[in-house]
């Protein structure tokens, strides 16, 4: 292909457009040390490049983009609306939570979800962040505790997390969350 036929993506002047598409390096790869492999390196496509190679705007993704997102999850389980939680969810989204064996894999389950564990008025506090920029997408991985509150009172519960979010039209959404109690808790 001729330099005019190949995509380029939008903001990220490091992209070699021109070259063998196993040479091209993703938009996440400008975040690693040259001792990490690029993603999507060995399979038959990177797998954060579009398949069709069109051209792909990055929306832009920060630490304060992290906070935000995470705080507005938090604002959701304050309303107490299971609903309003799983909005914040892709449709294919995934949820492997704190207090429960299942796996959820789609809006109906996350739902069912967060119906119970609302119920305990969960409000998180983040205590430690780790956030790794891509193009499109976030993930921002910790610790975080719950106060929760029962019928004996309210109790602290620590936990980790990782939030993956991805930019779906004009939202981001979660497309991963993974939440699991720490194992001294």
């Amino acid at each position: 292909m001729t330099q005019s036929n190949r995509p380029r993506i939008s903001g990220t002047q490091f992209i070699n457009a021109d070259a063998a598409p196993r040479e091209r390096l993703s938009m996440g790869a400008s975040h690693r040390d040259p001792y990490q492999p690029v993603t999507g390196t060995g399979a038959d496509a990177p797998i954060d490049v579009p398949a069709n190679e069109s051209c792909t705007v990055c929306a832009p993704a920060t630490r304060q983009l992290a906070k935000d997102l995470f705080e507005r999850w938090n604002d959701a389980l304050q309303t107490g609306d299971a609903r309003e939680v799983t909005k914040l969810y892709a449709e294919d989204g995934v949820l492997l939570p704190t207090v429960s064996n299942v796996p959820r894999t789609n809006h109906a389950e996350i739902q069912d979800y967060f119906e119970h564990f609302l119920e305990k008025k969960p409000v998180g506090t983040i205590n430690t962040r780790n956030v790794k920029i891509g193009c499109n997408k976030l993930t921002d991985a910790g610790t975080y505790t719950f106060r929760v509150t029962d019928e004996e009172g309210s109790k602290d519960v620590a936990a980790r997390y990782t939030f993956v979010y991805e930019k779906r039209g004009d939202d981001w959404l979660i497309v991963h969350h993974h939440s699991s109690m720490m194992p001294t808790a």
